[in-house]
C-alpha cells in the first residue's frame, strides 16, 4: 500500500520543440455556471441528409437536328425520327442536407377570450387513421330450366233442383221507461251564506206492433255435359354452376390523443385573451452536386409485339399496362397454339360524286373505249384514265386545227375537225375521211358503226373501212343506245325500226346522248340560255325527269351534256364544271369462308388475278387443301401474278388499295410475310400509302380464307377478304393494343431486359468517344448491363472508364471553377409541427365597476363560481369501419315452373251452389224494425237520468269552490293586519344589504328637505 505524497509534485518534462503544442481546454466549460456543451443548439450539424441521381444527355455525337425551331411544336404529331446514333451523358448525385435554424411562430389558430373571473375548459383530440382495402370479386352462374307436366279430365254430369217456401209471422213489442234525479249542495262561509240545488224528472212509452206472410215456390233445373281433355308436358330441370374467387387484403393503422385543460382567468378587473399559435420549425436547405458518372445511350428500335413476344415479356408487358388491359394480358396464353380470325380488309364504296375542276371540256362522249372529251381551250381530244382517276391527253399525231365532236367507237376514235372534216384515231395518229367527208353530228353504235349527220343535215353510217351510205332522212343530231340509232329534227323524236323510222314523243330537244344501258338523255333549252336534262327510259313513251334518286337532285340543275359508261354518269355543265356520277346499284356481297384443315398448318402459294379496275379472284394453296374467292371469267383482260411461301412462312401484316370496280372493291393487295414481301394489283407499282392495314399479330401461319366477293354485269371482284392465321391464344384486340402504344411497352421490356441479354448484345458492337483516338473497344467490357434510364428509344448504361488518367480528364473538364461539381444553393423552408404554443394578454381598460358603498363590490359576500359548465365527453372510440370480406350471396335461382292453366268448374256445380244459397228466401216477419223501436226508447230513458245526475254534480262542485275562495279572503285580511303592528325592518344584514339602507335613507332624507 502506497501513501501519496504531500510534497511538491515532480516537474513533468517538457515536449520537444519540434512536437506540436498541446491542446488548451476552455475552464469556463468544464466548470461554470451555463456549461456550453450541454445548452441545446440548432443549426450545427444537419438533420437529415437526402441524395438522389439525376441522368442527363450532355452530347449525341454528329447527330444533326432535322429542322430548326421556328414556331410552336405540336405536341400531337406522330411518326417523328428516333433516334439513330449513340448519345453520351453523366448521371448527377446530388445531396440535400436540412439543418434545423430553430422555431418560430406560424398562424394564429385559436383565439380564447375570458372575462374577468370565467372559467373554461379546452380539449384538444388529435386522431389519424389510415384504411386500406382491395378486393377482386369473380362470380360466375348459370341457369337452365325445362319443363313436362301431364292433365287430364273429362266430366259428364245432369243437375236438378227445387226449393219450396210457404212463411208467415207477426211480431208485437210494448215499452215503458221512466227516470228521475234529484241534487242539491249547501256552503256557509265567514262573511257570506251561499246555498245551491238542482232537480230534474224524466218519462218515456212506446209500444210497437208489426204482422208478415210470405209464400213461394222456386225450381231450379239444370242438365249439363262437359268434355275436358287438356295435356300439358313439363319437365323441369335446373342446374347451376358457381365458380367464385374472393381474395380480401385490409390494412388499417390508427392513432388517437387526447388532451383537455382549464383555462381559468383569475383577474378581477381584466379581460384575458389566450392566443393558440402553430409552431413552425425552419429549417436551411443546401443542395449541391457531389459524384459525377459517366454513362452511354444505347439507341434502340421499337419492338413488333407478336404472341412470341408475350412468351418472353408477358409479365412485363402486364405491370405496365392499365389496369383493364393488364388482366386481359395475363389472361393470353401465348403458349396454346389456336387459330383465330384476322379482321377482314372490307374496301369501301366509291364515292357518289366527283368534281374535276380546271379540266375545261368543250365536249364529252363515252363508248365501248371509255369516256373522251375535247379540250374547250384548243379541242386536244383527251381521255379519263378510271384507275388513275384522271384525265389524260391522247396524241395529237396528224391532227390540225383541233377537234369540235369526240366519238369512241369500237376499234378506232371518231372526231369532227374545227373545218367538219371527218377523222379518227387509229392509236398513233389522226387520219382524216379519204372522202373528205364533212358533218355536224356523230355518233359511234356499239357495233362500231359510225353515224354522221353531213353538212346538208342528211344522215349518214358506215364503218372504219366500209363506204358511206345515206338513210335518206334529214337530222339535226343523232345519238345511238346499243344497237338502236335516234335523231332529232326539228324538236321531234325519232327511233329507227327494221322497216324504217319511228316517231316519238317531242320534247323541243337540242341534243341527244345515248347509254349503253340503253337510256337515251337529252338536253333542252331554257329561259337562261341554259339546258335540263330529260330522259327516255327504255320502253317509254314520253320524255320526262329521272327517277334515279342519285341523278334526280343533280339534274335539277342547268346542264348541257349527259352521258354515261359502265355505270358512271357524267354532266359537263354550261360552266365548264364536270362531274362524275357513280350510280350503277352493285349487287349484294356474295360471302365465301374457308376453314382451315387441322392438317394444313401454313400455305405453300397464293396467285391473284386482277384487271385494271381490281381483284377479280384469289387463290391460297394449302397442303391438301386449296382455298379460291371470286373467278376468272367476265370480259375485260385478267392479269395472275403468283406467291411462294417459304416452309412455314408467317404472315406480319396485309396492307390493301382500295379501287372503284363494282362501286368498291380491292384494288391492291400486299402481304408482308417473314420471308418477303408479296405485291399484287396496284400495290406492285402504289405509291400512296394503303387505304386498309391490318396487323397480323407476327408470325402467324396462314391457314384459311375469307370474305365477300361483289358482281358488277358480267365481272367479279373481291371487295372484302381476311384470313385464318394459326399462332398463339392471343387476341387481336390484345397485340393491337401492344402495337399502337408500341413506344411504352418497348421502354418497359427494355428497361427489365436481363443482363445477360444485354451483355451478349452490347458485346457485338464498340464505340469511341468523340474526338478520341483510342482503338475502339467492345462495349461488353465497359458498360455496365444494368440499365439505369430510359428516353425515347434511348437505352442508358454506366459507362466506365479504360483507365484512371481518361477518368480524371473527363472529370477536370467537367469541375466548376470554385467548387468541385457546382455551387451549392441554400434556402429556407419553414415547416409546421404539431406543436401549439399559447400566449396570454390582458386587455388594456379596467372592466370593474367604481368602488362605491352604494354599488355592490364585495365579491366575498357573492363569490364567483370558478367551475366552467362541463363540455360534451371526448370519445376516444376508434373511428375504424369494419370492411366487409364476406363472399356475395347466390342470387336467387331463375328456374321457374310454367304455371298450370286452371280448368273450369262444372256447370252442374253452379246450379246446386245456387240452390244452396243461404237466406234464399226473404225474412217478412217484421221482428228487427220492433226491436229497433223498443231500443231507442231504453236508450232515451237512460240519458235522461244520467243528465240529471251530473247537473247535480255541477251545482255541488260550485258552492265548494265559493267556500274555498271566502276562506282565502278571511286569512290575506289577518295576515295584513298583523304585520303592520309589528313594524319589523325588512332587510338582511351583510354589507350589500346596509348598502340597500343608506341609499333608502338618502333618498328619504332628500324628500324631507
Amino acid at each position: 500500500m502506497t501513501t501519496p505524497s504531500t510534497g511538491t509534485p515532480a516537474t513533468t518534462p517538457t515536449a520537444p520543440a519540434s512536437t506540436s503544442p498541446a491542446f488548451e481546454v476552455d475552464k469556463a466549460m468544464l466548470d461554470g455556471a451555463t456549461p456550453k456543451d450541454l445548452l441545446p443548439s440548432t443549426g450545427n450539424y444537419p438533420t437529415e441528409i437526402v441524395r438522389y441521381r439525376s441522368v442527363v444527355l450532355t452530347d449525341i455525337p454528329n447527330a444533326k437536328p432535322a429542322r430548326k425551331l421556328t414556331g410552336a411544336i405540336d405536341l400531337g404529331e406522330e411518326n417523328l425520327p428516333f433516334y439513330d446514333r449513340p448519345a453520351e451523358g453523366m448521371i448527377v448525385t446530388t445531396e440535400q442536407s436540412w439543418s434545423a435554424q430553430g422555431v418560430t411562430l406560424g398562424r394564429l389558430l385559436h383565439s380564447l377570450a375570458l372575462a374577468p373571473g370565467e372559467s373554461t375548459k379546452v380539449a384538444v383530440v388529435d386522431w389519424q387513421g389510415t384504411t386500406k382495402a382491395t378486393g377482386t370479386e369473380k362470380t360466375t352462374e348459370a341457369d337452365t330450366l325445362s319443363s313436362t307436366t301431364d292433365q287430364n279430365r273429362s266430366i259428364s254430369e245432369v243437375a236438378n233442383a227445387i226449393a219450396r217456401e210457404e212463411q208467415h209471422g207477426d211480431s208485437m213489442g210494448l215499452q215503458f221507461s221512466k227516470s228521475s234525479s234529484s241534487g242539491g249542495s249547501a256552503g256557509f262561509a265567514l262573511f257570506n251564506l251561499g246555498i245551491g240545488g238542482n232537480w230534474s224528472n224524466s218519462e218515456n212509452t212506446g209500444f210497437s206492433t208489426a204482422v208478415s206472410r210470405s209464400t213461394g215456390v222456386k225450381s231450379v233445373a239444370d242438365e249439363a255435359t262437359q268434355r275436358i281433355s287438356a295435356r300439358t308436358q313439363q319437365l323441369a330441370t335446373a342446374a347451376r354452376s358457381r365458380n367464385m374467387t374472393v381474395v380480401r387484403e385490409t390494412s388499417q393503422s390508427e392513432k388517437d390523443q387526447v388532451l383537455t385543460r382549464v383555462v381559468t382567468n383569475y383577474n378581477h378587473m381584466h379581460a384575458m385573451s389566450v392566443q393558440y399559435y402553430e409552431v413552425v420549425q425552419v429549417y436551411a436547405v443546401t443542395t449541391r452536386p457531389t459524384k459525377l458518372e459517366r454513362c452511354l445511350f444505347i439507341p434502340l428500335q421499337e419492338l413488333t409485339f407478336t404472341y412470341s413476344s408475350l412468351q418472353r415479356y408477358k409479365e412485363v408487358l402486364a405491370s405496365a399496362a392499365p389496369t383493364d388491359w393488364a388482366a386481359k394480358i395475363r389472361a393470353a396464353n401465348p403458349f396454346d397454339t389456336t387459330v383465330r380470325r384476322l379482321d377482314a380488309l372490307t374496301a369501301p364504296e366509291a364515292l357518289q360524286a366527283q368534281v374535276f375542276d380546271g379540266v375545261d371540256l368543250a365536249e364529252i362522249a363515252a363508248g365501248p373505249m371509255g369516256v373522251h372529251g375535247v379540250r374547250k381551250a384548243d379541242g386536244s381530244p383527251v381521255r379519263f384514265d378510271p384507275v388513275a382517276r384522271q384525265w389524260n391527253p391522247l396524241p395529237t399525231t396528224g391532227l390540225t386545227g383541233g377537234l369540235t365532236r369526240i366519238a369512241p367507237g369500237k376499234d378506232v376514235v371518231w372526231g369532227l375537225r374545227a373545218d367538219r372534216t371527218v377523222v379518227h384515231f387509229d392509236g398513233t395518229t389522226w387520219r382524216a375521211d379519204s372522202q373528205d367527208f364533212k358533218g355536224i353530228a356523230l355518233v359511234c353504235g356499239g357495233d362500231g358503226t359510225l353515224y354522221v349527220v353531213a353538212a346538208d343535215n342528211t344522215l349518214w353510217q358506215r364503218t372504219l373501212n366500209t363506204p358511206w351510205q345515206t338513210l335518206n332522212v334529214q337530222a339535226d343530231e343523232v345519238a345511238a343506245t346499243g344497237s338502236k340509232v335516234w335523231y332529232i329534227r326539228q324538236g321531234k323524236t325519232y327511233e329507227r325500226s327494221a322497216t324504217g323510222w319511228t316517231e316519238r314523243a317531242q320534247g323541243s330537244l337540242q341534243r341527244l346522248f345515248g347509254t349503253a344501258d340503253g337510256v337515251l338523255w337529252g338536253s333542252v333549252k331554257t329561259a337562261n340560255d341554259g339546258a335540263a336534262a330529260l330522259v327516255l327510259e327504255p320502253g317509254a313513251a314520253n320524255w320526262a325527269q329521272t327517277t334515279n334518286p342519285y341523278l334526280k337532285l343533280a339534274l335539277t340543275a342547268t346542264t348541257a351534256v349527259v352521258s354515261a359508261v359502265g355505270g358512271d354518269y357524267w354532266l359537263l355543265r354550261t360552266d365548264g364544271t364536270l362531274y362524275r356520277l357513280l350510280t350503277a346499284q352493285r349487287e349484294a356481297p356474295a360471302p365465301f369462308d374457308v376453314q382451315p384443315k387441322a392438317d394444313s398448318p401454313y400455305a405453300s402459294r397464293i396467285d391473284v388475278w386482277y384487271d385494271d379496275a381490281g381483284i377479280r379472284s384469289i387463290q391460297v394453296v394449302f397442303p391438301g387443301q386449296t382455298a379460291r374467292c371470286g373467278d376468272t371469267g367476265g370480259s375485260g383482260v385478267l392479269r395472275q401474278a403468283s406467291y411462294t411461301f417459304g416452309g412455314a412462312d408467317k404472315l406480319i401484316s396485309v396492307d390493301a388499295w382500295s379501287g372503284t370496280a363494282a362501286r368498291g372493291s380491292l384494288a391492291g393487295l400486299r402481304l408482308t410475310m417473314t420471308s418477303g414481301v408479296a405485291n399484287f394489283g396496284i400495290a406492285e407499282t402504289a405509291t400512296v400509302a394503303p387505304d386498309l392495314t391490318e396487323d397480323a399479330g407476327g408470325a402467324s401461319a396462314i391457314c384459311g380464307l375469307f370474305g365477300s366477293t361483289v358482281k358488277t354485269g358480267s365481272r367479279t371482284y373481291v371487295s372484302s377478304l381476311g384470313f385464318y392465321v394459326r399462332g398463339g391464344n392471343v387476341s387481336q384486340a390484345v397485340l393491337d393494343h401492344l402495337n399502337d402504344n408500341r413506344r411504352h411497352y418497348s421502354q418497359a421490356v427494355w428497361a427489365n431486359a436481363d443482363e445477360l441479354t444485354l451483355s451478349r448484345i452490347l458485346a457485338n458492337y464498340s464505340y469511341a468517344p468523340s474526338g478520341s483516338s483510342a482503338a475502339p473497344v467492345p462495349l461488353g467490357m465497359l458498360l455496365d448491363p444494368k440499365p439505369i434510364a430510359a428516353t425515347g428509344n434511348y437505352l442508358g448504361f454506366r459507362w466506365n472508364f479504360t483507365s484512371e488518367q481518361e477518368r480524371e480528364t473527363w472529370t477536370n473538364t467537367r469541375k466548376a471553377a470554385d467548387n468541385t461539381f457546382g455551387t451549392p444553393v441554400t434556402s429556407t423552408v419553414a415547416i409546421a409541427t404539431k406543436g401549439v404554443f399559447a400566449e396570454a394578454v390582458l386587455g388594456r381598460a379596467n372592466s370593474a365597476e367604481k368602488i362605491d358603498l352604494t354599488r355592490f363590490w364585495n365579491w366575498k359576500d357573492s363569490p364567483i363560481q370558478i367551475t366552467p359548465a362541463d363540455i360534451a365527453p371526448v370519445s376516444t372510440a376508434s373511428r375504424a369501419q369494419n370492411l366487409d370480406t364476406k363472399v356475395a350471396a347466390l342470387s336467387p335461382s331463375e328456374a321457374r315452373y310454367t304455371p298450370l292453366v286452371a280448368m273450369p268448374d262444372p256447370a252442374g256445380l253452379q246450379t246446386a251452389q245456387a240452390i244452396a244459397t243461404a237466406n234464399l228466401f226473404r225474412d217478412m216477419s217484421g221482428i228487427n224494425t220492433v226491436s229497433q223501436v223498443l231500443t231507442k226508447g231504453i236508450e232515451a230513458a237512460a240519458s235522461n237520468d244520467k243528465a240529471a245526475g251530473e247537473r247535480g254534480q255541477e251545482a255541488l262542485k260550485t258552492a265548494t269552490e265559493h267556500l274555498q275562495k271566502m276562506q282565502e279572503l278571511a286569512n290575506d285580511a289577518a295576515a295584513k293586519g298583523v304585520s303592520a303592528g309589528a313594524g319589523l325592518p325588512a332587510g338582511g344584514g351583510n354589507l350589500s344589504a346596509l348598502g340597500g339602507l343608506l341609499n333608502q335613507g338618502g333618498k328619504e332624507g332628500s324628500a324631507k328637505k
